[in-house]
């Protein structure tokens, strides 16, 4: 299948007309934002969990100090896909195009390779709810039971229940929940939340938590708990996501345990049919999203 030049007749006059063609302004990519972007040799990647030792025991004089093992806790793995789209268009449409519309649709090949991306990105956030994708303790990204395999067992959660709208309230509880976490030995651990991840729709009820030093709508002098200074969170705000009242905190890239695997980065590609001379393009990638751990980030299924 190629463009020919029936298809786009108006492109061959050379009356003055404005032709519009899609040309925006947009800001970098949004998932590099949170996500641990890291190279990939391989055709997939495997995770484990080493759980390390308990907390100290009570040595009385004489008796023997007590010993403890590591424990291997769960695997995972993810296999990359190869994502691609191709455009073509015969030598004759390419030569009597007057207005240079074809010349630009590689273009339009990097938009939508930056649009899949990000979709397959934040698709793995809105999996985070489900059931399609787990880490290495077998469970959701965002669960109320997440199990340890050490530490006797316990159980803890990174999700709100009963669900709680973008506000004091949730931002209090969410912190709450993130400095009460312990690791898999059972050991309190700090765990420092960086990012809020909201649709655009909270944006603007976002900017008033994050920047209001007193209470919000109120007339109280009383200081605001989750402001940016206090809370530390800066909001990105992704289209993407399927629901707009969901809210989720996470670490920086580097800190939390969500990845993007870059197998091949994209390749963009312009080739001649010998046999049609048809101008052919094509855009190129091979990646994977995984998340290992549960504890850099905490939600609210609102």
């Amino acid at each position: 299948m190629a463009t020919l030049t029936p298809q786009f007749f108006e492109l061959l006059e050379a009356d003055t007309k404005e032709i519009y063609f899609s040309s925006y302004a947009q800001i970098p990519e949004l998932f590099s934002q949170l996500f641990t972007v890291r190279k990939s040799s391989k055709a997939y990647e495997d995770r484990m969990r080493i759980v390390g030792f308990g907390t100290l025991a009570l040595k009385s004089e004489g008796t023997p100090i007590a010993f403890d093992d590591p424990t291997e806790g769960g695997r995972s793995r993810v296999t990359h896909s190869t994502y691609a789209l191709g455009w073509r268009a015969s030598m004759e449409m390419m030569q009597d195009d007057q207005h240079g519309i074809m010349s630009k649709m590689s273009g339009d090949l990097a938009e939508s390779t930056r649009d899949h991306r990000e979709r397959l990105a934040w698709g793995m956030i809105d999996d985070g709810y489900g059931t399609s994708l787990t880490g290495l303790d077998g469970d959701n990204l965002f669960e109320s039971t997440h199990v340890s395999i050490g530490a006797n067992g316990i159980s803890q959660s990174n999700i709100l229940s009963p669900a709680v709208a973008l506000g004091v309230t949730g931002l209090e509880a969410i912190k709450t929940l993130s400095q009460t976490t312990r690791s898999e030995e059972g050991r309190y651990i700090t765990l420092k939340q960086e990012l809020l991840v909201i649709h655009p729709d909270l944006a603007h009820q976002a900017y008033q938590l994050l920047n209001t030093e007193f209470e919000v709508g109120t007339s109280n002098n009383d200081r605001s708990t989750v402001v940016s200074s206090r809370s530390g969170l800066k909001p990105i705000e992704v289209p993407y996501l399927s629901s707009s009242t969901r809210w989720s905190v996470h670490a920086k890239p580097g800190s939390n345990s969500i990845f993007w695997n870059d197998r091949m980065p994209v390749d963009f590609t312009s080739a001649g049919d010998a046999v049609t001379k048809d101008l052919q393009n094509f855009a190129m990638y091979r990646a994977s999203v995984q998340f290992d751990d549960w504890k850099q980030s905490f939600a609210s299924n609102f």
